[in-house]
């Protein structure tokens, strides 16, 4: 799987990662929805929507890279955000309790409430649910607007 991302303007598509990908203002979105449905829903329709996704994603990773370690697979999307535009992403793991901190510099969105909160880091709690063979929540999301920076922690889903 290449780690490039092409943009061809005969067939009118941009490829990241070998897979078809389609730029839009991700902000826009995301204020459209919450000013649709209102902010707690857009935030469990973009919640369910990522985190769909970046499962299906991880889940197609390991199909064609079946002896990747969690790791590698971190690195991959990590790079994968750098090549769609969705920003410069550290991850950080701690041990006690064990969650992944995800640090986004530069991010398509920056939203603590509604769609916005939910568009970046449902989608790594998808990506790593995906082969810890645990799920993942999002917890925790800030953005410092200073140094524009969003983050996020995940952490293991506990069973209420």
């Amino acid at each position: 799987m290449s780690g490039d991302a092409s943009w061809d303007k005969e067939k009118g598509e941009i490829r990241i990662s070998g897979e078809r990908h389609v730029a839009i203002e991700a902000q826009s979105l995301c204020d459209f929805l919450d000013s649709l449905v209102g902010v707690q829903v857009a935030e469990v329709i973009m919640h369910s929507l990522e985190y769909r996704l970046g499962k299906a994603e991880g889940k197609r990773f390991m199909e064609k890279n079946p002896q990747a370690t969690l790791n590698q697979l971190i690195e991959h999307f990590a790079n994968a955000d750098r090549l769609s535009g969705m920003g410069l992403t550290k991850t950080t793991w701690t041990a006690h309790p064990e969650a992944l901190l995800v640090e986004v510099t530069n991010p398509a969105t920056s939203g603590l409430v509604g769609a916005s909160k939910s568009f970046i880091f449902s989608w790594w709690a998808g990506a790593l649910s995906s082969h810890a063979g645990k799920e993942f929540d999002v917890n925790g999301v800030a953005y410092d607007e200073q140094k524009n920076i969003a983050r996020g922690t995940l952490v293991e889903r506990k069973l209420k």
